[in-house]
């Protein structure tokens, strides 16, 4: 069923924390008001999206018990815009010093969606024993040999992933999209959709405004940019650190095409994985189906036993 987000409840407190020099992080913050589990979620969205791509399951965690914390990364929403940093490790980097030096939170359970996986699945590598759990969903990450054939071999995903490459090129997409940045975005999410009725016109005009900001598209395309960095970043991280041993959940819209190699995947870089699909989804899942992605995540973090 697809449900219309309103308005923030008064409890939803928004702030910004410098991370480093010239740098600070938007993010929405989310305290519950009873059965406090004393376990944090970070969400970290992902293009073209910010924060609010969580708006219909902020609310949901919260009433678990979660403290709940939803990031606006480097370059989206309301954070700063620099001119560089948006290679995964500076981006993973950033988010941790948020909750763990600026928000006091020793410990947190990583959610990443799109870009913000591959940011997540950067911040557990380089800092697990600051991360209880991971969970991502709907991103090849470069690094892996999932993400070469996905971006390499035309009987995969490639169709699917074409923009990788379009927002790849210097200079050419901020031409070709700006001043049309509502219909780009709104093509966007329709392409990559099960069923496009989810996306309100309010919700189009909230990433259009963020997108359209100065300096939005090309941060937003700088975190594409940043790909082949990405590559060697990753494999030297995971050959420095090893493996994962965090409990760890991948997901896919039932209707992704990604679904054939995000499971395998997230095995190459983590020793304990879990799988789910989750119904009437694409790429949007948590804005598509946010039940059933909330009751993905609580049953696999019950299982794991960090909800009671």
């Amino acid at each position: 069923m697809v449900r219309t987000f309103t308005s923030e409840p008064s409890t939803w407190l928004h702030g910004k924390g410098e991370v480093c020099p010239g740098v600070k992080l938007h993010y929405v913050d989310i305290k519950p008001e009873t059965n406090e589990n004393g376990k944090t979620l970070i969400l970290v969205h992902g293009f073209p999206q910010t924060w609010y791509c969580w708006r219909q399951v902020i609310q949901p965690f919260s009433e678990l018990g979660f403290r709940v914390i939803a990031v606006d990364y480097r370059g989206a929403g309301d954070s700063d815009r620099p001119r560089n940093g948006f290679d995964k490790l500076t981006m993973s980097k950033d988010i941790h010093t948020l909750y763990k030096d600026k928000l006091g939170i020793d410990k947190a359970i990583i959610i990443g969606s799109d870009i913000g996986s591959m940011v997540a699945s950067s911040l557990a590598l380089q800092f697990q024993n600051d991360v209880e759990a991971l969970i991502t969903f709907e991103a090849p990450i470069p690094g892996t040999k999932s993400y070469d054939k996905a971006t390499t071999d035309p009987k995969s995903t490639w169709p699917f992933l074409w923009h990788f490459f379009f927002h790849n090129q210097a200079d050419l997409p901020e031409l070709l999209i700006q001043g049309k940045e509502k219909e780009y975005i709104g093509h966007f999410y329709h392409r990559l959709c099960f069923d496009p009725s989810f996306l309100t016109d309010q919700d189009l005009e909230v990433y259009t405004k963020a997108f359209s900001a100065p300096g939005g598209i090309r941060c937003g395309l700088d975190t594409y940019r940043a790909f082949h960095g990405d590559v060697s970043d990753f494999k030297k991280t995971l050959e420095k650190n090893g493996k994962l041993s965090i409990p760890t959940l991948t997901l896919s819209g039932e209707d992704s095409p990604m679904k054939e190699f995000l499971e395998d995947q997230t095995k190459e870089y983590s020793n304990d994985v879990s799988f789910k699909l989750i119904p009437r989804s694409m790429h949007w899942v948590p804005e598509e189906n946010p039940d059933d992605f909330v009751k993905a995540v609580e049953s696999f973090l019950r299982n794991k036993k960090l909800l009671q």
